[in-house]
């Protein structure tokens, strides 16, 4: 019988914040242009005044790093978990292309975590705790695979990600491994479901870190592959596997219906389990159904004249193709070279970008469009 990790659930719970704390810093510094410096993509800020700009925003991102440290090492660990959540929300606010789903996901377990005070002699409270972890961990896994049921996913995203292998085997062999897409989002629904299920958690572990060990090398960093954050959230997410999954994960007299009696665990089961059906809909962000790699389809076309081209800052130019008569936008592109990061697709975002380029051309509306690309042909529907 394999008996897994043999470590009792605080420490599990102590290991786990160290864990997020470490790749959120290094996440953060990964994608450092993201949350401060001089840059050209435009900022989607909530509110229009709240823009810091560089250089003062280091200053703000410093702190940010700085309560994270002090949270592993202080005795007040809590406190500064608030404030650098606090401060994470302002940045996002200022930002919304900020929101990534790594970074959703670790202040998610850090707000948890914010709550637990570290007492060891309560087990029905630190029990609760972890398994609201669980759920938050399993769901990621259970809605990317929803959110990847589309023919985006198998026909571009997929495609995309598994290219270097295109030049190492024969078109036919390519072939047949790109037809393994269309399995990828049930494996993943299936190993969040399997999670979740005791006696068959440790079948679910192994094809989860399989998986992952598979994206550490697909995604490894390059001039291809510029979103460094996601490529090390596959590695952040090995441990976790193993500290919330691998062992004995639950006291021997809890009962799950204690969950009942645990107020943050209806404020995770919300936002986790509830909310995400939602962004099949488009009436939920696709960023807060932790979605990676999800074929979003919320996307625009944003095309200019030749005449807008010339007045665009070169490096700009160089994210515009030609269709037709017009040039057309690579926002992604932009975004993943410039920040290491992907576009937050969403009005706010698409909207900012419009307005940064017509503010550094003074397009008018002939020569400067933006519309809303159709949507592809979901093989889900809730």
């Amino acid at each position: 019988m394999i008996e897994g990790l043999s470590i009792p659930i605080p420490q599990r719970l102590l290991f786990i914040r160290v864990t997020v704390c470490v790749s959120l810093i290094i996440s953060v510094l990964l994608s450092l242009h993201l949350w401060a410096g001089e840059r050209l993509f435009p900022y989607a800020n909530v509110f229009e005044t709240a823009v810091i700009k560089a250089p003062y925003d280091y200053f703000f991102i410093f702190i940010f790093i700085f309560f994270i440290i002090a949270s592993l090492f202080l005795k007040r660990h809590r406190l500064f978990i608030f404030l650098a959540l606090l401060i994470g929300a302002g940045l996002v606010l200022i930002d919304m292309n900020r929101l990534q789903p790594w970074f959703y996901i670790y202040s998610a377990f850090l707000f948890v975590l914010m709550f637990y005070n570290g007492r060891i002699d309560d087990a029905n409270k630190f029990t609760s705790f972890f398994i609201v972890l669980q759920l938050i961990f399993c769901s990621i896994y259970i809605f990317n695979g929803l959110s990847q049921l589309n023919s985006f996913f198998t026909e571009t995203d997929f495609p995309e990600l598994i290219s270097p292998l295109q030049n190492m085997m024969s078109e036919r062999q390519f072939l047949f491994i790109k037809k393994i897409g269309v399995f990828i989002p049930y494996m993943l629904i299936l190993i969040g479901v399997c999670l979740l299920i005791r006696p068959i958690r440790y079948l679910a572990i192994t094809f989860a870190v399989i998986f992952h060990v598979l994206l550490i090398i697909f995604l490894f960093p390059s001039a291809r592959n510029q979103n460094y954050a996601i490529w090390f959230c596959n590695i952040t997410f090995i441990p976790l596997l193993f500290l919330l999954f691998s062992g004995k994960t639950k006291q021997r007299y809890y009962s799950p219906t204690l969950l009942l009696q645990f107020p943050l665990f209806y404020l995770i089961f919300g936002l986790f389990w509830v909310m995400p059906w939602f962004n099949q809909k488009d009436l939920w962000p696709d960023h807060l159904s932790a979605n990676f790699k999800s074929g979003n389809m919320k996307a625009v076309e944003i095309r200019f004249t030749k005449i807008v081209l010339d007045k665009l800052p070169a490096y700009v130019q160089h994210f515009s193709t030609q269709k037709d008569s017009f040039f057309v936008l690579d926002y992604n592109g932009w975004c993943r070279d410039e920040l290491s990061a992907n576009c937050f697709r969403e009005p706010i975002v698409f909207n900012n970008i419009y307005q940064y380029i017509q503010a550094q051309t003074g397009a008018t509306v002939n020569d400067l469009q933006m519309e809303l690309k159709p949507k592809q042909k979901l093989l889900f529907k809730p």
